[in-house]
């Protein structure tokens, strides 16, 4: 398991809350997508762990918990569909009823409380969420639930009233950068503010880019962007690649198409990002900014944001998608 940076305030204060015993039974911690929030509430568990069992057993433990097994420890996450071979798109009621099962059970290890982990609560359908409302009304004794949430606003409002909430701010430079390097990243320094600027701090979102892949296709899309040619060769080119993406890389990439629009949207309302981003090609933004009108900019976020969701809801043809996207005028 990675070592926790950043957030040192945070964890000090939940874990002297947890060794006295009054912290409450549902915490909501909030924050940008791959800010390191699941780590921030392992290093959380396995630092209580440390207070409580023998030094020998520790090691036990701590791979009881990165396997998923622990017996006083329940991580709760979209299941693998055997059927279509692909992660669920929800957290179903199923789920939540195994979890009400084990947050009932005996403790196997009774100076350990449990602990139950939902990464994220984002994902839970609506009658899972539900079901979980209910199981946060009546908390059992010694059990404490952490919800992870990248968007609290999409979360049931009984929901969020039940939890005591924490937000997660996005990392400085200083620990992004140490993060990268811990992870065997990157130590570029360049490569390093590139994806600073982009992740908007949250080095989880780096670990999933092949950086030389990642560059190449950033490049083009900044010029594609302002491309009228709607079939030119290098709209064709991104067209064909993002159609064979899938759907877990095509939101990346389709995240850093809004990135580059609300950045033209920026220098159009003489915002001086100069000021805002470190890295240089992102600043290379500006060579295309004047070839697009600030109405061409909204339309093009407009039909991202408001055909996205349906897009991966429904299962449709991404090349339309696309084809459409470069198309709007």
């Amino acid at each position: 398991m990675n070592k926790l940076i950043g957030f040192e305030e945070e964890l000090i204060s939940l874990l002297k809350s947890l060794k006295q015993n009054t912290l409450a039974n549902s915490i909501l911690v909030s924050g940008s997508k791959g800010i390191g929030k699941s780590l921030f509430i392992n290093t959380l568990i396995k630092e209580f762990i440390k207070s409580r069992v023998n030094h020998d057993k520790l090691n036990h433990h701590y791979s009881l918990l990165e396997k998923n097994i622990h017996p006083n420890i329940s991580i709760l996450k979209k299941e693998f569909d055997e059927k279509i071979k692909k992660i669920k798109n929800f957290i179903a009621i199923d789920q939540i009823r195994k979890l009400n099962q084990f947050s009932r059970e005996t403790s196997i290890i009774n100076n350990l409380p449990k602990f139950i982990l939902i990464d994220s609560a984002d994902d839970l359908n609506t009658n899972a969420a539900n079901a979980l409302l209910k199981i946060l009304e009546e908390p059992k004794l010694n059990t404490y639930f952490f919800l992870l949430s990248h968007q609290p606003s999409v979360l049931l409002p009984t929901i969020k009233s039940r939890c005591v909430k924490i937000r997660l701010s996005t990392h400085n430079f200083t620990n992004f950068k140490n993060i990268l390097i811990s992870q065997n990243t990157s130590e570029d320094e360049e490569v390093i503010k590139f994806f600073f600027d982009i992740t908007n701090g949250c080095p989880g979102l780096s670990s999933t880019y092949d950086l030389e892949e990642f560059l190449s296709i950033f490049d083009k899309l900044t010029y594609s962007i302002a491309d009228f040619d709607s079939f030119s060769d290098n709209n064709k080119y991104l067209v064909d690649l993002f159609s064979n993406f899938s759907n877990e890389k095509l939101q990346i990439f389709l995240s850093i198409l809004k990135f580059i629009l609300f950045t033209l949207a920026k220098v159009k309302h003489n915002i001086n990002i100069l000021d805002n981003y470190l890295s240089s090609n992102v600043k290379d933004i500006l060579k295309v900014s004047d070839k697009m009108s600030i109405d061409l900019i909204n339309k093009k976020l407009e039909y991202l944001i408001n055909n996205e969701n349906d897009l991966f809801t429904y299962n449709l043809d991404k090349k339309i998608f696309m084809i459409n996207f470069f198309a709007e005028k």
